[in-house]
């Protein structure tokens, strides 16, 4: 089964204490007998007295203790928060570890899952292949474990057309799209927008590969194709060009827009760490 990374549950930890309405606190005026001092919560929504339609187990027993009056303490649901995981499972996705691909996916359900998030995850290559929709509480992890074990990357990749899909069937605000953009149609400008979006580019750049000059037999999986291709350093210094020319469309700072460049050498802990922070800022 798909791994998970040693040290999530340590982030889990410190940020259980945290919110994502932090920023937006709810602040308690000194006169209200309730409170000594000004003060805040992240989560607490709302304190009202005791109405003879409560369930008695919510009130707030500490504030009778100190006011001798019945208190509600109500307070946001986090859980209502969801995240749309697209996961791309198209043929190029080989290029890059699908062991690493798949245990990055997994620890980030598992993180979110720890900290009371609701997920759902969609596989797409041209179309959308399979779902598992509304995952809630850590104890379905293994629902999300079973999906991702389960991904065949065989297909060619349709971005446009799937976002389109996702957002007319759906409407997702928070969406998480997971995939290495071999697309050449897909542009985050003019792709569909969402509310917040998180983009996990796994990219390998070609240097990595350690070629010798000469030509090149590159195999094409998403077109079927085997491609014999000069490769020297003049041929070496353009892709690099082309792959630098790539890169800055992506990374441009866009209003609600998160982008994350995945290698297949890099450390993930400090990615997770960095995804929640956005959340919570």
């Amino acid at each position: 089964m798909t791994g998970i990374d040693k040290g999530c549950d340590v982030i889990v930890t410190l940020f259980s204490k945290k919110s994502v309405r932090a920023k937006y606190p709810v602040y308690v005026k000194s006169e209200n007998p309730i409170f000594k001092r000004k003060g805040s919560s992240f989560n607490l929504k709302n304190v009202r007295e005791y109405q003879p339609f409560d369930d008695l187990r919510q009130i707030d027993w500490k504030l009778y203790g100190s006011t001798d009056r019945y208190y509600i303490k109500e307070f946001f649901k986090e859980e209502n928060e969801r995240f749309f995981f697209l996961i791309d499972t198209s043929a190029s996705m080989n290029i890059f570890n699908s062991g690493d691909y798949k245990t990055f996916i997994a620890s980030l359900a598992h993180i979110l899952l720890k900290l009371h998030f609701t997920i759902s995850l969609i596989s797409f290559d041209s179309r959308i292949i399979k779902t598992a929709l509304n995952i809630k509480e850590h104890k379905n992890i293994s629902k999300a474990l079973i999906f991702l074990d389960n991904l065949r990357f065989d297909q060619k990749t349709d971005l446009i057309s799937v976002l389109k899909m996702v957002h007319s069937r759906y409407k997702p605000s928070t969406v998480f799209l997971f995939s290495d953009l071999f697309d050449r149609n897909y542009n985050p400008d003019t792709a569909v927008h969402f509310k917040r979006k998180y983009l996990i580019h796994f990219f390998t750049y070609l240097s990595e590969f350690y070629l010798n000059p000469g030509e090149v037999e590159i195999e094409d999986k998403e077109l079927k194709k085997r491609l014999l291709l000069p490769y020297n350093r003049l041929n070496q210094k353009r892709i690099e060009e082309k792959e630098d020319e790539f890169l800055k469309t992506l990374t441009r700072s866009r209003k609600n827009y998160h982008y994350y460049l995945i290698r297949r050498s890099a450390g993930r802990i400090p990615f997770y760490w960095q995804i929640l922070e956005s959340l919570y800022d």
